[in-house]
């Protein structure tokens, strides 16, 4: 098939731009939206074999490092350009492509993916009636951070006791949900979602098994609290985190909402209602909550 082929011939070039120092990246960017804008002459309207496509990329992204982030939007584009039903290549990506993404390196969303996530966004809000005690909630319920001592709060059975910890005010049941949390200060902190169930009461471990999908910043480490803990590279500690939660589709991801990349997707079958789950872990750490209408501008 013509599309194909043209492709495949796009994919073996872009080795040979990889290939070659003298080419910068903007140059290699050029390169690749003059291929986009040649498919757009391809009248024929098929699909790509996916497994010769994706074989030959990833040869490519072992090969090269310059122009690692260029590689999803090569697909991408692709992807736009061959697939009937328009409307559903966003979904369609993001779901496809954050189950298989290892955590290295930042991996590029491109605007359209970016737009679709964010028009989940809701308002999130703190629930005063679960915060620990050693925790100090705005009157907005907006920002979170530690008390210079133990505050004075009802007593309440969703209440942390152990880890310093606050739910949002809302759960989830069903549908599509964004946020976003800026993160003042560099400090230690746990960010994520947890179920209605959860422990409250002590210092048990936080993995999807105990009803916690969260990341875990330390002093020299950053983890996805799996079972065992997945590390993550330190680069890819953000300011400002993007958390995103698919009901139907199982999946919770986060990301850099400043530089629009992904960090780490948990998967898994949620039965119970998730709230959101914010853990300042000392003394610096600010955090506070924003929707993507009244975030920083980038």
């Amino acid at each position: 098939m013509e599309a194909e082929e043209r492709i495949m011939e796009w994919a073996k070039e872009l080795q040979t731009v990889s290939e070659n120092k003298a080419d910068s990246a903007m140059e290699a960017e050029e390169r690749i939206m003059e291929w986009a804008k040649e498919l757009q002459t391809v009248s024929e309207s098929c699909g790509v074999m996916r497994e010769e496509l994706a074989q030959t990329l990833r040869q490519l992204e072992l090969k090269k490092k310059k122009l690692l982030t260029l590689l999803p939007f090569l697909e991408f584009v692709t992807w736009s350009l061959l697939k009937h039903d328009q409307g559903l290549v966003p979904q369609v990506w993001l779901l496809c492509k954050q189950r298989t993404w290892k955590t290295e390196t930042p991996k590029y969303i491109p605007n359209s993916v970016w737009t679709w996530i964010c028009s989940a966004a809701v308002d999130v809000s703190l629930d005063p009636l679960t915060n620990h005690r050693w925790l100090q909630v705005s009157d907005d319920r907006k920002r979170v951070q530690e008390a210079l001592g133990e505050t004075e709060a009802e007593f309440s059975i969703q209440r942390f006791d152990g880890w310093p910890c606050v739910l949002g005010w809302q759960g989830f049941s069903t549908g599509r949900h964004y946020w976003e949390v800026e993160l003042a200060n560099s400090g230690y902190w746990r960010l994520g979602v947890t179920t209605a169930t959860s422990k409250r009461h002590g210092r048990a471990p936080m993995s999807p098994c105990q009803g916690f999908w969260v990341l875990w910043k330390s002093t020299r480490q950053f983890y996805a609290c799996t079972k065992p803990e997945t590390p993550l590279p330190l680069s890819l500690v953000p300011k400002r985190v993007g958390v995103y939660l698919d009901i139907e589709e199982g999946q919770v991801s986060f990301y850099n909402a400043e530089s629009r990349s992904h960090i780490y997707t948990f998967t898994g079958h949620f039965k119970e209602k998730l709230y959101p789950l914010f853990a300042p872990l000392d003394g610096r750490t600010l955090m506070t909550l924003w929707s993507p209408e009244n975030a920083p501008e980038l």
